[in-house]
């Protein structure tokens, strides 16, 4: 075996944690470029994109979808209002919480983001583990 394999860099593992977390790196450091542009981080990002997939999320569902910490979701979104990027406003039937969507701009830029990451390899890993997910009791 040489060292560069017991160097953590033999692709071949089979442990499912260390591929997904191999696959999570380098995809997040393709998908950066992208919105780094923009000066969003990478919990921005995915705030952003969840919004765009399905706007007016309460803050509890938005943490769940951009798989974001609740406890930090707050400051991110803080900083999107701040930008312009979201709008806050209170729940319809609960004036206890808030729901958030993407604004005008905001969705203009989380399009344009969407846009640029849409490269062949970007969509077959996305299609694939779509469906690897779906298929996972």
């Amino acid at each position: 075996m040489e060292v560069a394999e017991t160097a953590g860099t033999d692709l071949r593992s089979s442990d499912l944690a260390v591929l997904l977390a191999r696959a999570q790196r380098r995809i997040a450091r393709v998908l950066a470029e992208a919105y780094a542009d923009f000066d969003l981080t990478a919990e921005q990002w995915r705030v952003l994109s969840v919004l765009l997939d399905e706007p007016g999320q309460t803050m509890t569902r938005l943490a769940d979808g951009a798989a974001v910490p609740a406890a930090t979701l707050t400051r991110h979104v803080d900083r999107l209002a701040e930008r312009g990027l979201v709008l806050r406003k209170v729940h319809a039937q609960d004036k206890r919480r808030a729901v958030v969507a993407l604004s005008p701009v905001g969705a203009s830029v989380a399009r344009e983001i969407r846009a640029r990451q849409q490269t062949e390899a970007v969509v077959r890993v996305a299609r694939d583990l779509r469906t690897a997910l779906d298929t996972l009791p």
